[in-house]
């Protein structure tokens, strides 16, 4: 039977939510996937699901994330990308698998493995997995996004930082996190 933790399950990450906020903000988010071939599809450009990659700085919040993630979750292949939800708009279920028509398209994208979101603000919504349900709020928690999922209208914006893992799935960096837990 499935259980939460097969989807999501929130990690105890050192980080100051104010400086990663004051990081994020310096960049220009746009609709997610303007340029979507598929015109028909959600995921292209819409106005209400905002979207920034975020390049890696030295001495930063990220970049102390990111060497977390490395130690915790055993990944060597991390990017970053700010994302914002406007208020009382949904995103609808999809699961973030690279479809063979996409890398084709896109040669040089890597297929995402799992995520590590951390929301940056204090009120924050659901998401849904629809094979378990829809599970409450979380501000930082390690994601098995190749699952379908999708994300209900909230009353405010839900402004996040997604850690995209390239290099190992969700069950791996489940499994290292939790030994690294244990021995520590």
């Amino acid at each position: 039977m499935k259980q939460k933790s097969d989807y999501l399950y929130e990690l105890d990450l050192q980080y100051n939510v104010s400086k990663l906020q004051e990081e994020v903000d310096e960049w220009n988010l746009e609709p997610y996937f303007e340029d979507n071939p598929n015109t028909d599809s959600w995921f292209a450009g819409p106005e209400t699901w905002l979207y920034a990659d975020i390049q890696t700085k030295a001495n930063t919040e990220i970049d102390s994330i990111c060497e977390q993630l490395k130690e915790l979750l055993g990944t060597n292949d991390v990017v970053f990308a700010a994302m914002r939800q406007k208020a009382n708009t949904n995103v609808p279920v999809h699961n973030d698998k690279l479809l063979k028509e996409w890398a084709d398209m896109y040669p040089n994208t890597k297929s995402i493995k799992c995520a590590v979101n951390i929301q940056l603000t204090d009120n924050i919504g659901p998401i849904n997995f629809p094979s378990l349900g829809t599970l409450e709020t979380y501000k930082c928690a390690l994601l098995n996004i190749l699952e379908d999922h999708g994300v209900p209208a909230f009353e405010s914006d839900r402004y996040f930082v997604k850690f995209k893992i390239l290099d190992i799935s969700y069950k791996e960096a489940l499994e290292n996190y939790l030994n690294f837990r244990v021995n520590k």
